[in-house]
This record gives structure tokens, C-alpha cells and sequence, in this order.
């Protein structure tokens, strides 16, 4: 939910939303690097641990266009994607749609271009209106693509 407020000809907007709803919920990925779960899981993305050691995060195996999807369980009014990059080989991170769906059908909702920096956090926001059930990041550009995320939040309000 956004909030106006109007004063002496200028205005001031806050942005209002509940707590993380990724948090806990079922992930999935077009690939897990070296089909090693205990290192490199999708869940670890919404453990909502951030990235503590060098393993234990998502990462994808190396392709075209890697991608994470989260089911919110529930259709949901989203406000924007939070995700907190690798400590190291941040620029992997990059051309990144936000996709929402209600089935399977997916729309592009959010981008960021980047580059991300080694441990950046990055607020991805979406269309306003977008209302969905799952959320997908697909890398969208390049060929030799990895994802690397220890932990994403995704703010619905």
C-alpha cells in the first residue's frame, strides 16, 4: 500500500508492506549446480538466513537462462523484490526479469539490469498492480549464465 500525503505543494509517499512472504515458502530452479542440494538448494533462498559461508545459498548450474521460482501459496498484491547478492562474484547477478504468474503463464513485472556488487542488496520494483501467486527471476541476456542467491524477500502489501 502507498500513502500520499500532501503538504505546501509537495508530496511525500511511503511505502507500506508486511513482513518478507517468501520466507519459508517452496522454491524451485531451472537447475542446481552440480545436482548438489546440501550446498547449492533453491530453499536456501528463503531460509531467511543470509548467505553465511561459501555454500549454502542457491546457485544454478551454468546456462542460458537460470532462473528461481517462488509459490507464495496465496495470489498476492506485490510490492518489489529484495535480494541480497554473493559475497563474491557479484557481477553474476545481472539482467534479471522479475516474472509473476497465476498459472503458467508469466509476465515481466521487473528488471534490473545491473551489474550487482559482491554482497549488494538489491530492490527489485515491480509494475504497479502486480498481483500474483508465483514469482520467477530468470537471468534474461548472456549465454554462459549462473544464479547466485542466498537469500531473496519478496514484499506484498
Amino acid at each position: 500500500m502507498s500513502l500520499a500525503f500532501e503538504n505546501q505543494g509537495w508530496r511525500k509517499y511511503e511505502v507500506i508492506w508486511r513482513e518478507n512472504s517468501a520466507l519459508g515458502k517452496p522454491t524451485n530452479g531451472s537447475s542446481v549446480y552440480g545436482n548438489d542440494y546440501t550446498n547449492w538448494s533453491p530453499d536456501y533462498a528463503t531460509d531467511g538466513i543470509v548467505q553465511k559461508n561459501d555454500t549454502e545459498f542457491f546457485h544454478s548450474a551454468f546456462e542460458q537462462f537460470p532462473w528461481i521460482r517462488i509459490d507464495l501459496l496465496e495470489i498476492a498484491p506485490i510490492s518489489f523484490i529484495r535480494v541480497y547478492n554473493r559475497k563474491s562474484l557479484g557481477h553474476r547477478f545481472h539482467d534479471v526479469a522479475v516474472e509473476v504468474s497465476n498459472n503458467s503463464d508469466y509476465v515481466q513485472r521487473g528488471f534490473y539490469q545491473g551489474p550487482a556488487a559482491n554482497g549488494e542488496v538489491v530492490d527489485i520494483m515491480c509494475d504497479s498492480h502486480t498481483v500474483a501467486r508465483y514469482v520467477r527471476l530468470r537471468i534474461m541476456k548472456g549465454s554462459n549464465n549462473c544464479l547466485n542467491i542466498p537469500e531473496l524477500e519478496i514484499y506484498t502489501h
